[in-house]
This record gives C-alpha cells, structure tokens and sequence, in this order.
C-alpha cells in the first residue's frame, strides 16, 4: 500500500503556490486553465503520509469526437526521481481516467534530451515510462507543442553582462533601435483595461504579422483573456516609433553635424594636427551620419506606406511575457511590415522582454517552441530559431509527447485524424479571424 494519497483539488490558491515553489511552468497553474477556456480542466494534488503536498497536476478535459482525452501541460509538478510517488499517482489517475472515461492522458514533461543538440540525462521519465506512460517516438508528430524551444538561461547576469554575450547582430539591432527613439509600454491585467486601446493596437500588429508569416491568429478576445486570467503573471508589451520626437531629435543631430564638422575642419587645419581629437571627431560624425540616414531612410518607408498622413506615434511590435516562478515564457509576439529592418523593433522588444526577466529574478527565459531541426537550413522556421538563438539562446529539445493509455483504439484513431482536422481547423479559423478583422476595420 502507498504512503501517498492523491484527491481533487478545489484550493486553486494553494495549488498555483505549489506550482510555483516547485518548479511549475505557468501552464501548470490555474490561471491557464482560464485560458484554454475550451477544455474542462481537473485538478489534483498529492501528499505524503505527513500531509505535505508532493505532487500536482492539471489535466485538461477535450472532446475529441472519437473519445475524451486528458492533456497535462509540461506534465506533472513533483520530484520525477521519486519513483514511488509517481507510480503510485499513475495508478491513480489510470483510475480516475477509467471514471471519467478518458481515452488517454498526454502530457510533454519539461525533461531535457538535448541542448544544442548535445544528448543529456533523460532517466527522470523512467518513473513515468515503469508508471504506465509510452513515449512518443516520432518527434514530427506533437498533440499541442513542439518539443523544441530556445531558451535563454539568465542565472547570474546583470542586463548589461547578459547583453555583452549576445551575438553582435543583436547590439546592432538595439542600436538601430536606439537611433529611432523607439520606446515601449507594458500593461498588466490591471491596467491594460483602463486602456482598451492598446489591445485593438496588439491585435492590429499580430493580424499584420499573421498575414505575412502564414501563422494562425487568434481572435482579439484571445489576448485580452491571457493578461485577464494569468492575473499579474503576465504582462503585454508595445514597442513605439514617435515620429515628432525623432524628427525633433533628427533636427538636433543636424546642428551637432555642423558643429562636428567645423571642429574638425579646425583640427584639419591646425598646425600642430591632434590625431587622437581627429579620430574621435570623424567617429561621432560617422555616428550621428548613421542614425540620420537611418531616419531619413525610416521617413522613406513611412511616406511610401502612409502618404501624408504618417502617423505621428505607431506602434511597431507587440509580446505577451508570463513570468512564473523562475520561468518566463514568450507567449505571442509580432511586428509591422514598415520599419521591421530599418528600426529593429524586434530586437527592441526581446530585449526588453530578456532585460526585465533578468530584473524579476527569472532563471530561464523561453523564446517560444520552433517546429522541425533548428539548425537545418530547409527548416522554413530555421531564419527565426537562429534568430533566437542570438540571444545567448540554447537550443532545448525536450522529451515530447507522453502517452498514458487506456483505450489503444480510440487513441490510435484520433492519433490517425488529428493532422487532418488541424490542416481543417487551421484554415476555418484563419479566414474567421481575417473576416472579423477585415469587418471591425470597415465598420
């Protein structure tokens, strides 16, 4: 007989505490429960013979027409190495699996086989595998996700150390950024609805990104939900180009170029030359050359975008950031078409996003999933992982998908169906979403 007991929990608050003390992702919480408002979810808890909680675990209720599955987001929350605790809570959710009648449990444990595509441990799912579980040996097939992600490990960096190891595109890209002033706002689950404004201004930007990179959009609401339910787990973040204050700032650069350029006509001229005065001179020249051919070549793009009616504030890139525990995860993320590679707004908003995780305390710092080899050039995504990667990212491959089966039937149908009704769902869905933005922008 065990010494663990296992029971339903209805105390969400004591469960997301435990989540988060215990190495929880935000998608073992509550609070993504609320967002994936189309699954019934179920809670447990699991506790020693002292009554301390060891163990917890979100499982998320789908109809999927042949059956009801059961999905565990980055699997459960408790000490994998104990192997006496997690088979006992496989016997008991088979169990409850058995009650509810639920076809099978998927869950996609955060247990690591690969970092830049160097094999590490994987025994933490020998308890899972002896508990009942099958692993997923085809890594192209996933239910939710995909088991790569970019991480950025920020342990022991300032913004500024962090910011020094990155790759030299990134601190160009920031420069870039700098030179057009841009600047961001952020907004939590308190403030973002005494400003609904910014909300159609992210929806705006990710339906731009949808339309260029093919990706699903989500509906407005969808994103309005995130920052609502994570409840100051999550924050949205809008990076601007204000067009009067570069313009402002461009006119001043013009008056320090004549001034620089009198000084080192002066030192040219001298007698007795200062080599050393001459090359800082001719540096900040180059300098401020740069940024006001980046402005001038920025004013370009928005005059063959806008006529004269150039916005004078538009906002350029979009993210929403969880950060939950030591985990900050890159939930959504776009940008405009104009001023993409003139004034890396992109690189702006990461950076942002990198340098306020490192400020929170936060550990690691996921940049979102990629489908397929990050590091085969064929791969359609491999432009955007080596992007990631930029960022002193580290290529992460996890496990994949977990089975816990109780209907091989069932599963092994909806496992044949599921790439044929994403292809239908996908398609659907993508021309609701453009239909209903095409309709709110006519009316």
């Amino acid at each position: 007989m065990t010494k663990y007991k296992f029971a339903r929990q209805s105390d969400l608050k004591a469960f997301n505490e435990f989540s988060e003390k215990n190495g929880g992702s935000v998608y073992q919480t509550s609070y993504w429960a609320q967002v994936k408002s189309a699954w019934k979810p179920s809670y447990y808890m699991g506790y020693d013979e002292n009554g301390s909680a060891v163990l917890s675990a979100l499982c998320l209720e789908r109809d999927v027409k042949v059956g009801k599955l059961w999905y565990c987001p980055d699997g459960f929350v408790c000490d994998l190495k104990n192997e006496e605790l997690v088979c006992a809570f496989c016997s008991f959710i088979k169990s409850e699996m058995k009650n509810n009648g639920i076809c099978a449990l998927i869950c996609d444990p955060t247990v690591i086989e690969k970092i830049n595509g160097e094999p590490r441990d994987t025994s933490l799912i020998s308890s899972m595998l002896k508990g009942g579980f099958v692993l997923n040996d085809d890594k192209d097939f996933y239910i939710v996700q995909p088991a790569v992600t970019i991480n950025s490990f920020l342990n022991g960096y300032t913004p500024e150390t962090f910011l020094s190891k990155c790759e030299k595109g990134v601190r160009h890209g920031l420069k870039a950024a700098q030179d057009g002033l841009l600047y961001h706002e952020t907004y939590d689950h308190i403030t973002l609805p005494q400003h609904p404004e910014k909300l159609d201004e992210f929806f705006s930007v990710m339906t731009e990104t949808s339309d260029r990179t093919k990706f699903i959009q989500r509906d407005k609401n969808y994103y309005k939900t995130i920052i609502a339910a994570l409840n100051g787990k999550a924050v949205m973040d809008l990076v601007y180009c204000d067009n009067k204050k570069r313009h402002d700032y461009c006119n001043k650069l013009l008056i320090e170029k004549q001034e620089f350029e009198n000084r080192l006509s002066a030192l040219e001229s001298a007698d007795r030359k200062n080599k050393k005065e001459i090359a800082a001179v001719k540096s900040k020249l180059d300098a401020i050359k740069t940024t006001l051919n980046r402005n001038e070549k920025a004013d370009t793009e928005l005059k063959e975008n806008f006529g004269d009616n150039i916005p004078e504030k538009l906002c350029l890139a979009v993210g929403i950031t969880s950060r939950f525990g030591e985990t900050a995860i890159c939930l959504y993320g776009g940008t405009r078409n104009v001023l993409r590679n003139t004034l890396r707004p992109t690189h702006y908003l990461n950076w942002v996003r990198i340098r306020d995780s490192i400020n929170a305390g936060i550990k690691t710092h996921d940049l979102g999933r990629i489908t397929g080899d990050p590091y085969d050039e064929s791969n359609p995504l491999y432009g955007l992982a080596k992007y990631k990667l930029s960022y002193c990212g580290w290529a992460t491959e996890y496990v994949g998908d977990m089975y816990l089966i109780a209907d091989k039937f069932r599963f092994s149908l909806f496992r044949k169906l599921l790439p044929k009704v994403k292809k239908v769902k996908n398609t659907v869905l993508k021309k609701y979403i453009k239909e209903k933005t095409v309709s709110r922008s006519n009316s």
